[in-house]
């Protein structure tokens, strides 16, 4: 009975809907839980409680942000996908103290002159990582073996040997490039979902004029400050210089997240406009865009005066935590 990262998500799954949850009772769902292998679910908890995806208190477990964030990367039950992977090794294993035989191996791995890194196996080292610990590098899928050493993927091993240049929170420029990939990809279609809402919103007001001007404007002026021109009221029109009364700045997340960055001029616009009579600048956040199932409405829709951001000099942007 192999312990396995991705059995996490049996136990994740009962806090799609719940807060928390007793141990006892948790522990007695999954007694009747119907898997396909045999599962130490006591093991596999602790297992969570390590890698900091879940937290307990007084009996009372919880999912944590980061296990929010692990268990809406998911495909399915049975494996792992390739960015739960990542986010697995680089935010719960990683200089995490509980995973201390992992952390060490990896500190034996060199850079060869074709920036690989690699471990031959017959240093002396090498056969001191446990057997359970060598069973999650494999199913993360970081290691390769050769015959007489083993590799690291490229993957991970970006992450490793930028942490070891740069530190622990910066990133690489494969995660970096990968992230704004993502960004664009995630970011037009909260743009996207936002029209279709507003759309959706006019058409049950029968409010025409306003369902048919609607539209996206962040693509053609960058520098608006906004992503989506709206209307408040059946009476309110496109004046002369075409803009409405609503503006919808758009921020979108990928995953379970409940945060966004706004920048220094989003910021400056958004104070201008919610203080004009009879406008307001409003933020539409979504988040989970990377399932199947696309939500039909924001995840949160924020008035822009409830942000309550300090402006700070030299800033050019500001971190916003909705949880």
């Amino acid at each position: 009975m192999s312990l396995k990262i991705s059995d996490l998500m049996h136990i994740l799954k009962y806090f799609e809907d719940l807060k928390s949850l007793k141990k006892d009772t948790l522990f007695f769902q999954l007694h009747y839980d119907t898997v396909e292998t045999m599962v130490n679910w006591s093991q596999t908890y602790d297992l969570g409680i390590k890698l900091n995806y879940l937290n307990e208190k007084n009996n009372i477990v919880k999912i944590t942000p980061k296990g929010k964030i692990f268990h809406s990367m998911s495909n399915n039950f049975s494996e792992l996908s390739f960015d739960q992977k990542l986010f697995t090794f680089k935010n719960g294993i990683l200089n995490n103290t509980g995973f201390k035989f992992i952390n060490n191996f990896l500190k034996l791995f060199s850079n060869s002159e074709e920036n690989i890194l690699e471990l031959y196996k017959n240093q002396n080292d090498y056969s001191k990582l446990p057997s359970k610990d060598r069973l999650i590098l494999d199913e993360l899928n970081i290691l390769i073996n050769y015959i007489n050493k083993i590799i690291i993927n490229n993957e991970f091993a970006d992450i490793l040997l930028n942490q070891k240049l740069f530190g622990k929170s910066t990133l690489s420029q494969t995660e970096l490039d990968r992230i704004n990939d993502e960004k664009k990809e995630i970011g037009d279609r909260g743009e996207k979902l936002t029209l279709e809402y507003e759309k959706k919103q006019f058409k049950k007001k029968k409010w025409d004029y306003q369902e048919k001007n609607v539209r996206i404007i962040g693509k053609k002026n960058v520098r608006a400050g906004y992503d989506v021109e709206s209307f408040l009221t059946k009476n309110s029109k496109l004046n002369y210089e075409q803009f409405g009364d609503k503006h919808i700045e758009v921020k979108s997340r990928k995953y379970d997240e409940y945060s966004f960055f706004i920048s220094a001029n989003e910021l400056r616009i958004g104070k201008i406009l919610s203080e004009r009579k009879n406008h307001e600048y409003l933020i539409y956040f979504w988040n989970n865009l990377g399932k199947k199932n696309q939500p039909e409405k924001p995840t949160k829709i924020i008035p822009f005066k409830k942000l309550n951001i300090i402006p700070c000099n030299n800033c050019l942007n500001y971190f916003v935590n909705l949880d």
